[in-house]
């Protein structure tokens, strides 16, 4: 055939067509070793699966609570503008009710709260299970013995959880363990103690107000610090009725924590399937690696060959 070639042609570039080549080359690798990939990624699927199996479950029980807020008593704004400084020296609570819930979430996502509960609840051999001697009731020897502040660290950041929701102000507690039933129970439990001890406190408080007040009322004759002192008084007894009357004081239940039936962790089927993942990529990379290494002693054997064919 001779003169110029005659019709349509389209000019690849040499790099697109390196480019084509170097892709098909690879799919032709990959399924080549097909075999292998397959047994790598079953591999890492099966690993996976029994590192998953050998982890304890772990449960998640919730409480949803809602904070208790009460309005300030009729007139009790007009006496903290009038006797301030009365109701501040006799403790009065003349405050407005956000102070209040501020001191009852603060007071819930303490750690001195956390340390009470643990406390209360003889919680420290159950978080550090593996370093008790549940025979001997006592740590075991050679192990370092926790203190209450590891016991708080490891309580607040791994088991309890407190969030809010700033649109609806419901505060949900959770909390994360190994038995479903000490989660529920531990989530309720956190609960009312906070109330008890909320309460407990401003039963404490409006007592040593009403005393500290009767003594003022006994010390003048001036019939408006009198009337002042009276009602100073009533807010006082109404707060202690309130008080030990309601045992939801600072927290209100909205739904009780129940044993959870479904287990938040492991992730046993994504786990199995990330150890799938993760077996076919080291397989793929096994399949280029191994590649790579017998392509020099292929090209060396080449050369070998080729010399000799020359030289005779």
């Amino acid at each position: 055939m001779t003169g110029p070639p005659a019709g349509y042609f389209v000019i690849v570039p040499q790099s697109q067509a390196e480019d084509v080549v170097n892709l098909a080359a690879i799919f032709t690798i990959l399924g080549n070793s097909w075999k292998g990939l397959i047994s790598a990624a079953l591999l890492g699927a099966i690993i996976a699966a029994v590192i998953s199996l050998q982890m304890r479950s772990l449960y998640r029980a919730e409480t949803l609570i809602a904070p208790v807020t009460r309005d300030s008593l009729g007139g009790l704004d007009a006496l903290r503008n009038q006797f301030g400084g009365l109701a501040e020296l006799a403790g009065v609570d003349v405050g407005t009710s956000g102070g209040r819930r501020e001191e009852s979430f603060a007071t819930l996502t303490s750690m001195g709260f956390a340390r009470s509960f643990l406390l209360s609840e003889s919680l420290m051999p159950i978080l550090f299970a593996d370093r008790w001697d549940s025979k001997a009731s006592r740590w075991r020897e050679g192990e370092k013995q926790p203190t209450l502040e590891d016991g708080v660290k490891s309580f607040t950041k791994k088991v309890r959880t407190v969030t809010e929701d700033r649109k609806t102000g419901l505060v949900t507690v959770s909390v994360e363990w190994y038995s479903p039933q000490l989660a529920a129970r531990w989530a309720n439990r956190i609960v009312e103690m906070v109330n008890e001890r909320l309460r407990t406190q401003a039963i404490r408080n409006t007592d040593l107000s009403i005393d500290y007040l009767n003594k003022e009322l006994a010390k003048t004759n001036v019939v408006e610090i009198k009337q002042a002192i009276y009602r100073l008084i009533e807010s006082q007894v109404n707060s202690a009725m309130r008080a030990n009357v309601e045992h939801e004081y600072a927290f209100r239940v909205i739904d009780l924590a129940v044993a959870p039936e479904t287990r938040v962790s492991p992730k046993r089927v994504v786990m199995t399937l990330v150890g799938c993942a993760t077996g076919l990529f080291v397989g793929v990379i096994f399949v280029f690696v191994r590649r790579g290494f017998h392509a020099p002693r292929r090209s060396s054997m080449a050369s070998a060959v080729d010399t000799a064919t020359r030289g005779t």
